[in-house]
């Protein structure tokens, strides 16, 4: 079966984009005349020019006007003619709009001090948008300077403004083709991000708006293609283009935003296009794909797969399925969307058992099989296609579904949940990928859509007609056939409508795997997120290209993968003809691969209380998770060039490492007025604006830094997000200046949090003067919320260890290890390497309201630590046990779960510094009934032929097994083997005596 690369490779079609049945050519270029009226309705001002123009000025609310312009004679588009803006908002987003009328100007004011003044000169017409609050300038025309109509037979809108200031600078949201930027800032530039016009322009995120530096944001309405010129040659304007077919004339319609600061830009600019649809908690872990196994996986290979995955101690919470789970050949082309009987046997059985280990699974739709699903009807309506005519250059031409057409929309629903998604059927489906709606470029401008309009005025918004399919007729409806609010949507589609993300969120493509696309991806990433996608993702490590190189998996795949809004590793390179490391699986690649991935995995997973109050956060205000220098510093220049960097939330700045070279120096701007934290090692640097901070790499070790007076909680690691122990809270503080975090918490997979307000928010707070750390119950609740709490608080930067209380309560004792204080209820311990002290408190009940914990200086001095050392089981030396998390209550990064019955081992190295007796603490869970007893070996000479294990009641329920051994000084091995019984889930050993 053809490959769809070898099927683009040979095809050879023609380039195509001329308008067929174009009308003969008539030049002029209109531009308005003078003011001859106006009429006022509270809402909006329609001014009308002495040849009969119209501008229509409309508040969307307090701090947005919409602007729009028609010949004499046209009619202004119906609001509901494009959906970018969310249509409910065109009545919903009420706003008042005072005119004034003077005798050589009109001037308009929205209501809020901070909101917008609009000044129209009457001879000629002529417009300009200042800030209310002082009246200074963000934009406007003068006498040669304004908008027109001209183009072939005024196929062309142009909006031209007065030549922008020359410290005034601009970005323009979304990227073009396969995602990428060349820039985060586009001053000086002309830019254009438009529906491709031949093969293989892929997933441009078309989003017609662009934010200034002077705290202003413009947004053009219109599905026609735009381009903006953001001072090219003195020229500030932008213009959108028809291309001169038979159809509709556009129409010159925009919004300006008032900010002034970019953060309220894009509150803003969400308020009217929708909020980015959040999705579930198990979205932000890690998603794998079995793209690189295309010979081989199906049902069987992912059990195994997956079982190899998380006995090796990794995390997995989405499986991503491309091709092969479809029937027919399972390949790119000739499969459709539905199981095949022969390489998906049961779906219904993989579904139960992906559930019981905390796994979603994505299907995969491609546009070129759409007339193999069942109930395709070709052709114009009464069929969900074009003309035959308008479609003989495009590839898969029977294939073409014309998404503006409502039963197409209802068609492909219906077999998605027909096929997957009905819960009837039982199989496994929590997420829909939608790939090559981008592939169409070949169509002609003048082709006819079902909906009337031309595809030279469709095509920027197809995307946005097939995620409305998917996610708002399809997935959102509380009515049979759909799924309604109680599973969240995750939909990507490759490309991206402004709009579009009130439903989904795009991916960027089959991208390269260089270095040079790494770069075009992080800006790319930075761009979507002004565009209002937040969730945007990447094939990590590359889509296209050799099998990289260790240092770009560790680089890209690990590294940046990790701290990227979306983690789905992802490659077209087969493993059965490039060998096992063409997989982006940890489990396939080398030791320091492998390794630097787990490191990641639990980074990220430890992190996830701050990942997803930052995603909330975006879901919330439209601020990207991924946040460009320029969104908290758009004052200062340096975050306009800085654009390889970016703050990870609000404390967290992230610099990919983006080079093969080990010990390569790359440029950091630590901005001025804090102080900033290395991740890795503590280290601390003063911010500046003058002088940059020059980093040498490392492979692997991704450049990060923490802010003075920055908070992140963080839940233990587990390997689902469906196994997060909610009920044990960390938050790292690194001392040197007050700060708050809110972290915001909910069930992670209903609607809810928005339908029924079922969220929680906890407050912590640090007072830097009295290294005090206070930590709040939380306001409100939700489906599983933990009704009591342990909170371990780590303070980073300080000196010397200071003696900690909580609550007031008696003095805490000191430990060797954070794990020993847990293991003993409460406690504190130093670690003089890093410099981190660890307070734990008890578990404390939560409550409704006030302060859950107070964790403060005592004023005495530290104690001297005690107790045993704690090695954990998964970290120790393993022969046929795996490591596993599903059961609360561990207290490293999970416990060893024995597989066999016989001969399987955990094997501890510890360092004991005085030989003789010791206790050795096996803590373990036992679910069942018998006695799973091991047996003690020491340095190889069994001390304990069969050490009871006995019932626990549960195996979240953990005991300690213990005996006594004398141990020798020095590195000794402590090996606990399986006899006949298994094993007990083992957490770790507990080592006391002299000198251990």
């Amino acid at each position: 079966m053809t490959s769809r690369r070898d099927f683009l490779r040979t095809a050879g079609f023609a380039a195509v984009g001329v308008a067929a049945g174009a009308p003969p050519t008539v030049r002029a270029t209109e531009s308005l005349t003078d003011y001859a009226s106006h009429v006022a309705d509270g809402r909006s001002v329609t001014v009308t020019s002495t040849t009969g123009q119209r501008i229509r000025i409309t508040a969307y609310g307090g701090h947005i006007v919409r602007v729009r312009y028609v010949r004499a004679g046209e009619s202004f588009f119906a609001d509901n003619r494009y959906e970018m803006v969310d249509p409910v908002n065109h009545a919903r987003m009420d706003g008042a709009l005072t005119a004034l009328d003077g005798a050589d100007a009109l001037t308009l004011t929205t209501g809020p001090a901070d909101g917008i003044k609009v000044v129209l000169t009457k001879n000629p017409l002529r417009i300009a948008f200042h800030h209310k609050s002082d009246g200074t300038l963000m934009v406007g025309e003068d006498a040669t300077h304004s908008m027109s109509w001209g183009g072939d037979n005024n196929s062309v809108v142009r909006q031209s403004f007065a030549a922008p200031a020359a410290d005034e600078r601009f970005v323009k949201a979304g990227h073009g083709f396969f995602g990428r930027a060349p820039r985060v800032e586009r001053t000086g530039e002309i830019v254009a991000h438009n529906y491709g016009t031949q093969l293989e322009e892929q997933a441009p995120a078309i989003v017609q708006l662009y934010l200034s530096s002077r705290g202003y944001a413009v947004f053009v309405n219109t599905t026609f293609d735009t381009t903006f010129n953001f001072g090219n040659g003195g020229v500030y304007e932008f213009w959108s283009d028809e291309h001169n077919t038979p159809g509709v004339r556009p129409q010159m319609d925009y919004f300006v935003i008032e900010g002034p600061k970019f953060a309220a830009l894009l509150d803003r600019y969400t308020q009217l296009t929708g909020r980015p649809r959040f999705p579930r908690l198990a979205v932000f872990g890690l998603q794998l794909s079995d793209k690189s196994h295309p010979g081989i996986s199906d049902q069987s290979w992912w059990v195994n797969k997956i079982t190899e995955l998380r006995a090796a101690g990794y995390p997995l919470d989405v499986q991503v399925n491309d091709n092969r789970w479809r029937e027919g050949t399972g390949a790119w082309s000739g499969s459709w969307f539905e199981f095949s009987d022969e390489r998906w046997p049961d779906p219904a059985g993989f579904k139960r058992w992906a559930d019981e280990r905390g796994i979603l699974t994505v299907l995969d739709y491609n546009r070129n099989n759409s007339s193999l699903m069942a109930g395709w009807t070709g052709g114009p309506p009464p069929g969900f296609s074009f003309a035959p005519a308008d479609l003989s250059a495009v590839p898969q031409n029977n294939a073409v579904p014309d998404w503006s057409n409502p039963a197409t929309r209802a068609w492909v629903w219906s077999v998605f949940w027909s096929k997957a998604l009905d819960p009837a059927l039982g199989f496994p489906c929590d997420a829909l990928w939608l790939d090559e709606p981008d592939d169409l470029g070949l169509i002609p401008y003048s082709a006819v859509a079902a909906n009337g309009q031309r595809w030279s005025e469709l095509r920027n918004a197809y995307f946005l007609y097939l995620l409305k399919a998917v996610g708002q007729e399809g997935w959102d409806p509380g009515t049979a056939g759909h799924i309604g609010s109680a599973k969240r949507p995750w939909i990507f589609s490759r490309g991206a409508t402004a709009g579009q993300q009130r439903y989904g969120h795009p991916w960027t493509g089959d991208v390269q795997s260089t270095y040079d696309e790494m770069r075009a991806q992080v800006r790319g990433m930075l761009n979507a997120g002004f565009g209002g996608f937040p969730y945007t993702n990447v094939d990590g490590g590359g889509h296209r290209g050799p099998v990289i190189t260790g240092d770009m998996y560790r680089n890209w795949v690990a590294a940046w993968g990790c701290l990227s809004p979306i983690w789905r590793p992802h490659s077209d390179e087969d493993t059965a003809t490039s060998g096992a490391r063409a997989s982006r699986w940890p489990t396939d690649q080398a030791a320091p691969e492998s390794t630097e991935f787990l490191r990641y995995s639990r980074l990220r997973y430890t992190l996830l209380p701050y990942i997803y109050t930052v995603a909330h956060t975006a879901h919330a205000t439209g601020v990207p998770m991924a946040r460009a220098m320029i969104i908290d510093h758009q004052d200062r220049p340096w975050a306009y060039t800085h654009d390889l960097q970016y703050m990870w939330g609000p404390s967290i700045l992230v610099m990919p490492v983006t080079t093969a070279v080990e010990g390569a120096t790359q440029q950091v701007w630590l901005p001025a007025g804090e102080t900033w934290y290395n991740f890795w090692s503590d280290a601390r640097s003063e911010g500046s604006d003058t002088t940059e901070k020059s980093y040498v790499t490392r492979t692997g070790e991704i450049i990060m830094y923490v802010k003075a007076g920055a908070i992140l909680p963080r839940y233990r690691y587990a390997q689902s997000t469906a196994a997060l122990d909610r009920t044990h809270l960390e938050a790292e503080v690194y001392v040197g200046k007050d700060g708050t975090f809110a972290l915001y918490e909910d069930d992670g997979v209903t609607e809810d949090f928005r339908t029924g307000a079922a969220h929680s928010v906890t407050e912590l707070r640090f007072t830097h003067a009295t290294r005090t750390v206070v930590v709040h119950h939380p306001v409100g609740t939700y489906r599983g919320a933990p009704t009591a709490r342990r909170y371990v608080v780590r303070l980073h930067g300080l000196g010397e260890p200071v003696d900690m209380q909580v609550d007031g309560a008696a003095a805490l004792p000191a430990y060797t290890s954070e794990t020993a204080a847990v293991l003993a209820g409460s406690g504190q311990a130093w670690d003089p390497g890093r410099k981190v002290l660890s307070v734990v408190t008890p578990m404390i009940a939560v409550g409704t309201s006030g302060i859950a914990a107070t964790v403060r200086p005592s004023g005495r001095a530290f104690p001297a630590a005690s107790g045993p050392t704690v090695h954990a089981a998964e970290d120790a030396a393993r022969n046929g046990v795996a490591i596993d998390t599903r059961h609360p209550g561990y207290t490293g990064n999970g416990y060893a779960d024995y597989t066999n019955a016989t001969g399987d081992h955990v094997e501890w190295t510890v360092n004991v510094t005085s030989a003789g007796n010791h206790t050795l603490a096996f803590r373990y869970a036992n679910g069942g009934t018998a006695d799973r007893p091991l047996a003690i070996a020491i340095n190889g000479t069994t001390v304990a032929a069969a050490l009871s294990f006995p019932g626990t009641g549960s195996w979240s329920t953990w005991r300690d097994a213990q005996l006594t051994a004398s141990l020798p000084a020095g590195a000794v091995r402590i090996r606990a083997t399986a006899t006949g019984a298994s094993g007990a889930n083992i957490d770790c050993l507990s080592v006391r005596g002299p000198g251990a």
